[in-house]
């Protein structure tokens, strides 16, 4: 699965978001205001959201955050290829 990584300035309170793309891969922008140590936890909470089909979840999205935050992190990172965006 094909992981494109971007970097752009979010609001503050945005670590990272995620995008499904028509090409079957996700884009993950990543707030560049963060530390390196908040957008690699931002990264890995997008993963988890990737692995869990939660794009095609029917559940709301504040509740699927809920959800995911009290979940620990069982991102298998070897079913991702990584490209960085310039």
């Amino acid at each position: 699965m094909n992981i494109v990584l971007t970097y752009q300035d979010l609001p503050g309170r945005i670590r990272a978001l995620v995008h499904m793309n028509d090409d079957g891969s996700y884009t993950i922008i990543i707030n560049a205001r963060c530390n390196w140590e908040t957008q690699k936890a931002a990264v890995i909470h997008e993963l988890m959201h990737i692995k869990g089909n939660d794009f095609g979840a029917d559940v709301q999205a504040d509740m699927l955050e809920k959800l995911l935050h009290g979940q620990p992190c069982a991102a298998d990172l070897d079913d991702f290829r990584f490209f960085i965006a310039g």
